[in-house]
């Protein structure tokens, strides 16, 4: 049987490491309305947001479509981009910005 002291000792060594978990995972959290802020500067010019696009780039509706909604596939895409998009760097909190922001306009 475990002793009080010793249940003590391990709660208090597990809380910090828990509370860490708890606030980096939080930061992950995607804002759209940050989002929304980001893909106005770095991705409608080409992109768009209405189901037309341009003739430089599919829409982004059209990007949420199918297999490119995959969260996975968007970090990667957002995180290695494609030319003309050279020189962009997003952190990861702007990437889950971003992803928060498609994922809503999908579902418009």
């Amino acid at each position: 049987m475990i002793s009080r002291r010793r249940l003590l000792l391990a709660v208090m060594l597990l809380a910090p490491a828990i509370c860490i978990s708890i606030t980096a995972r939080a930061a992950e959290v995607g804002n759209a309305t940050m989002g929304r802020t980001l893909a106005d500067r770095w991705c409608v010019a080409c992109h768009g947001t209405t189901s037309r696009g341009s003739d430089a780039a599919p829409s982004l509706p059209r990007l949420m479509r199918g297999r490119s909604a995959d969260e996975a596939r968007l970090r990667g895409w957002l995180a290695a981009p494609h030319p003309p998009m050279r020189g962009i760097e997003l952190s990861r909190q702007e990437t889950e910005d971003i992803i928060a922001w498609l994922r809503q306009l999908a579902r418009e």
